[in-house]
């Protein structure tokens, strides 16, 4: 892993997306995404209710990308500016070359093509840039969309967690999709 990466934070850049790091002031896209029953439906978590839930999230955040575990991101409309979803690479391992990847967008936003940009500008940072040998997301069984999107991308699937999550009073199984950097 290179490990040059994390002395000055990366900005990636789409066709129509400034993908920048996440910020202490970034309160409100992380309420936004994580107050839609509908966003969190594959995610271990209930929507949150006030904006201090927000906070305390976002401070776990940002306390990865201080650590160096994480990348911490929000995708922001390059015409409008508006902030549309957040993701990352974390759980970063120096020591066995990999990390984790997650992502969310907006429910407006949804549909639109913009979370296969941000993701393969993620993808591209992680391989080239990082030097990751391994990227891994785990889905939530039925989330098709995201299976679609990592499938697109070369990921494969790794593994079958049976039972491996409780979400809304129900155990969900989880698959695991790899891209290895060979």
């Amino acid at each position: 892993m290179n490990s040059k990466i994390f002395k000055k934070f990366p900005v990636l850049e789409t066709e129509r997306i400034i993908i920048r790091q996440m910020l202490k002031t970034d309160v409100n896209v992380v309420f936004d995404f994580n107050t839609c029953q509908d966003s969190l439906e594959f995610i271990i978590r209930k929507p949150f209710k006030t904006i201090d839930e927000a906070k305390d999230k976002l401070s776990f955040f940002l306390s990865g990308i201080e650590n160096k575990t994480a990348f911490w991101w929000v995708f922001t409309l390059k015409e409008t500016g508006e902030d549309i979803g957040y993701g990352g690479l974390f759980d970063i391992s120096t020591e066995n070359n990999k990390a984790e990847i997650g992502y969310g967008l907006i429910k407006k936003y949804w549909n639109k093509g913009y979370m296969s940009e941000i993701i393969n500008a993620i993808i591209k940072f992680g391989i080239s840039d990082a030097e990751l040998h391994k990227i891994y997301g785990a889905v939530i069984s039925g989330n098709q969309a995201s299976i679609k999107l990592l499938e697109k991308n070369n990921f494969k699937k790794e593994a079958h967690l049976t039972e491996h999550s409780f979400i809304n009073g129900n155990y969900k199984d989880e698959t695991i999709y790899s891209l290895i950097n060979n």
